[in-house]
């Protein structure tokens, strides 16, 4: 054997070894580091986890205090939200193309720092403008330094495994929801203004760390997705060498992925059932006006959660096993049937099957979605196409809080909304089920 420049090559002939010797040896000391991939998991878990027990699902227990003390109807209260819809929707380009272009963890220490300020202005208000434009500085904050700089930076480092990290990622919403108990409780030992400040030093607190822990791209740090070995030889399981396969990709720009017939099908989708997910801020108003105490509706948040987890470890196991579209459409089905019960309880056992069904059915259609999008449209952009792709969904998260908010002003109950809310998810489901692979540019 010659030795050449090769490292193993020169080791092997040091040593007097065989290539067959040294290679797998070298393979077993690298796969006893952790892939950073997995701490870019764990730190966006614990963000998202952090941002879903404060505002997603939290932020419905500052609802009612604020409403009480201003007077505003639920419809202008909860516009908010759908402002913050709509400011989401327009930003999330902008922030696609940062994360593209300055990297995540620039990105997300910025938007941590907005996100900070912004809770701090909403404490201070005293009138409606002043609640609309914190809602806006918060929105760019949450754009900035949550949810879509971890969904971009985790896609970017998983391919196989994408769905099981996205489940990973995505179950810190849901194992957020134990905060939400916390909330009400803060809110009754101080007031909701004391909360919001609290909240929002606990952004910065958690935001802050989690920024260092993001990374581009595995490829700028001589890794490979799903931390496979970065070379083009692996051992075999009797101690031999065979060269590596590594899964073809799809590699569309945001400008062509709006050009295919998938994307729009997609974004239908997801923006009906957005349509859904959008309107439980008001879940907790909803609870009481059915005749059951607020710390009763916090632990319906809280068993939502949960339940929430299981359904997101379970399709992100099933995403990476079968059809994901097959996964999200049964998740659809359990978000309806959650959402009719809701709509008709009379008591805590019927809550009990809503906390069931609703919460699997919630959790279960985020992770693998959002790994659909990877699949279809490739890593490289991923960033701006889920951006544009968010921002076509939002149209249907502006339109649920306030109809919800309106027709319970108008009607006087929320079982009427939550009924109608129901069977806007139905709409999702074929359209999922019949989303095909568009023709592709592949890396």
């Amino acid at each position: 054997m010659q030795c050449n420049s090769l490292s193993v090559l020169q080791i092997s002939c040091l040593y007097g070894a065989p290539l067959v010797k040294v290679l797998p040896r070298s393979l077993s000391q690298r796969r006893q580091r952790v892939f950073h991939g997995w701490w870019i998991v764990i730190g966006g878990s614990i963000s998202q986890g952090y941002a879903s027990g404060t505002f997603w699902q939290g932020f419905g227990a500052f609802f009612d205090p604020i409403v009480e003390q201003f007077g505003w109807s639920r419809a202008t209260t909860s516009a908010a939200m759908s402002l913050q819809g709509i400011g989401s929707g327009v930003v999330s380009p902008f922030v696609g193309y940062f994360v593209d272009r300055f990297g995540p963890r620039n990105v997300m220490l910025v938007g941590t720092v907005i996100l900070t300020l912004g809770f701090v202005l909403l404490s201070r208000i005293q009138s409606l403008w002043q609640f609309y434009a914190a809602f806006l500085v918060i929105t760019l904050g949450l754009s900035l330094g949550t949810f879509l700089v971890v969904t971009t930076t985790v896609a970017r480092w998983f391919i196989e495994k994408r769905s099981r990290a996205m489940a990973i990622t995505m179950a810190g919403s849901g194992i957020g929801g134990v905060l939400v108990p916390g909330v009400v409780w803060l809110i009754a030992a101080t007031d909701w203004r004391t909360g919001l400040v609290y909240v929002g030093i606990g952004f910065f607190l958690v935001g802050i760390p989690v920024s260092f822990t993001m990374k581009s791209r595995p490829e700028d740090y001589g890794l490979l997705p799903d931390g496979r070995e970065p070379v083009d030889m692996q051992a075999d399981e009797d101690g031999g060498t065979v060269r590596a396969s590594h899964p073809t990709e799809a590699n569309f720009t945001a400008r062509q992925a709006l050009r295919t017939k998938a994307f729009w099908q997609l974004a239908l989708s997801m923006g009906a059932s957005q349509l859904i997910i959008s309107a439980s801020i008001h879940h907790i108003p909803a609870i009481t006006n059915f005749g059951m105490g607020r710390g009763t509706a916090a632990l319906v948040i809280l068993g939502t959660s949960l339940f929430s987890v299981i359904g997101r470890l379970a399709s992100g196991y099933l995403g990476d096993k079968m059809d994901k579209r097959k996964v999200i459409a049964v998740a659809y089905v359990f978000q309806f049937v959650g959402t009719m019960v809701f709509a008709f309880s009379s008591s805590p056992w019927h809550l009990v099957i809503f906390l069931v069904t609703w919460g699997f059915g919630f959790g279960a259609s985020i992770p693998v979605r959002f790994a659909l999008i990877a699949d279809l449209f490739g890593r490289r952009n991923y960033g701006s196409v889920m951006g544009i792709m968010m921002t076509t969904s939002a149209i249907f998260g502006v339109v649920g809080p306030v109809l919800v908010g309106w027709l319970f002003d108008v009607r006087g109950n929320y079982r009427e909304p939550f009924a109608l809310m129901a069977f806007s998810v139905l709409i999702a489901i074929p359209l999922i089920l019949t989303v095909g692979k568009p023709a592709e540019k592949r890396i």
